[in-house]
């Protein structure tokens, strides 16, 4: 169960930290709204480019959190509930604009990804 919980934590962090370092200019199918970029994606949310940064740098910030948690227990269930705050207000904005399924998909997966982090977590660390 606990290599389980190391392999979430390093896909969540690995996927959080890609999307939001170099794939942050590139366009995939997984943009919301047909935006090529992250600026363009926000801006379809009717999110400004400083709320961008600033949702960026918390996940990049617990996506660190996440991998430090492997060594540093502690910070694993605050990391994850922060991040899985963040993949439901992603959801959130995918469906207030309607979007498909596909780019509503790798949020929605993270967010459960997020939520077997924590259950995980107190599994292992109360046994």
């Amino acid at each position: 169960m606990k290599v389980f919980l190391k392999i979430l934590i390093l896909i969540v962090s690995i996927t959080v930290l890609s999307a939001w370092t170099f794939r942050l200019e590139m366009d995939t199918i997984y943009r919301g709204a047909d935006a090529s970029n992250m600026i363009d994606e926000f801006q379809a949310y009717g999110l400004s480019k400083t709320t961008m940064i600033v949702v960026g740098i918390f996940k990049v910030l617990c996506a660190i959190l996440l991998l430090l948690g492997i060594k540093y227990e502690k910070l694993i269930t605050p990391a994850a509930f922060v991040m899985a705050t963040f993949m439901l207000a992603a959801i959130y904005f995918h469906v207030s604009i309607s979007d498909p399924f596909i780019p509503t998909l790798p949020s929605s997966l993270m967010l459960l990804s997020c939520i077997a982090i924590i259950f995980l977590d107190k599994k292992v660390n109360t046994t």
